[in-house]
């Protein structure tokens, strides 16, 4: 592989290569073929409108999907009454039939997509409804806890005013029988001194 001339003069303005660029020598190789028939088979591919990639130098390099035409090629041309032109026809008629199926296929991809799209938005229009009736339910709940926390510090303060009341009462009663019984110990007092007792 040329990765070593990836980044160096090989490098063609606007391709942007990859590790998999393989030159004509080492299609070659890898095919088991000649050099002479790998160029001669991708000559007939650019005649048919297939394009390579290319270095400054004008070198075709291939990368995985020029070497499956190779390939191909090479395996219509073992049926010795296939010629070069016959057989570069099918491999670019399969490229055709490849690009129609693309093309067909786009449409139910996009209509899958808009499918999905509806599915997607009817789903956060049902999760936004959700949110919703959850806020008014816990608005709601907020509300009732704010009633039942008046009624709490209602009551509390009730309780704490009887308490209160009971305290003074209880007060004023203990200061009552303070005052009777200091009022009877006099007057008994009074009395004993009254008459020598």
């Amino acid at each position: 592989m040329l990765n070593c001339l990836i980044w160096g003069d090989y490098m063609h303005e606007n391709v942007e290569w990859n590790k998999n660029a393989y030159s004509t020598g080492e299609i070659a190789t890898m095919l088991d073929m000649g050099v002479t028939t790998v160029r001669k088979y991708a000559q007939h591919l650019e005649k048919a409108g297939y394009e390579f990639q290319k270095t400054k130098n004008n070198a075709r390099m291939f990368v995985d999907n020029d070497i499956d035409k190779i390939r191909h090629l090479k395996e219509l041309r073992e049926n010795p009454n296939i010629t070069v032109q016959q057989a570069t026809k099918i491999v670019m008629g399969k490229m055709k039939d490849k690009k129609t199926q693309n093309i067909i296929a786009l449409p139910n991809t996009t209509s899958r997509l808009i499918k999905d799209e509806k599915v997607i938005s009817k789903e956060i229009l049902e999760m936004k409804e959700l949110i919703v009736k959850q806020n008014e339910t816990i608005i709601s709940l907020i509300e009732r806890l704010d009633q039942q926390q008046t009624i709490i510090n209602e009551w509390l303060n009730e309780r704490d005013k009887e308490l209160m009341r009971a305290i003074t009462e209880r007060l004023e009663t203990q200061r009552l029988i303070a005052a009777t019984t200091e009022e009877t110990t006099n007057k008994k007092s009074f009395m004993g001194k009254l008459f020598g007792k």
